[in-house]
């Protein structure tokens, strides 16, 4: 795959997350009532509109402006990240993609909103996470891959470094 190629790759995953996201917050905008659980699978995944004025999965960290200030940072770092790292495997660049889908799908909605929508509630009756979108999905989702992508690099390093080392 060319490295052109391989960058729009990674921004079409990008567009594809992004239009996700804000396809299914907007049915949870126009279809549910503000923190009125809907059953999906039970008890366990349910539906629940919440406005989200922190940083991930609700966590209180710093003000919306902040917020906004910082996600619109990560956008540009992480486009970045694809321009000049382009010649990677369609799934590194994917999770890039995947990162920066879901920043721009959180960014949008903190500039439209001031806050973010969510409405995806996991957990049972004694415990529930705390309640997310599309977006976090795709971040934790793209995330999980460049970590095991680099790990999986980290070791094969190591074992090129041990078995160069080794005919000395």
């Amino acid at each position: 795959m060319t490295e052109k190629r391989s960058r729009l790759y990674s921004y079409l995953t990008a567009l594809a997350v992004l239009l996700i996201d804000q396809l299914t917050k907007r049915l949870a905008l126009g279809g549910l009532e503000l923190h009125h659980p809907e059953a999906v699978l039970g008890n366990f995944v349910r539906f629940t509109l919440a406005w989200n004025q922190g940083a991930a999965f609700s966590m209180p960290w710093g003000g919306p402006l902040f917020l906004t200030v910082v996600t619109s940072a990560a956008v540009v770092m992480v486009s970045i990240f694809v321009w000049k790292l382009g010649k990677h495997s369609p799934l590194f660049l994917a999770g890039l993609g995947a990162i920066l889908g879901g920043a721009l799908g959180n960014l949008l909605d903190r500039i439209m909103y001031g806050k973010v929508v969510d409405f995806i509630d996991i957990g049972s009756t004694g415990w529930r996470w705390p309640t997310f979108n599309v977006a976090d999905i795709a971040i934790t989702v793209g995330g999980i891959i460049l970590v095991i992508l680099y790990r999986r690099e980290s070791a094969a390093e190591d074992t090129l470094k041990e078995n160069s080392n080794g005919g000395d």
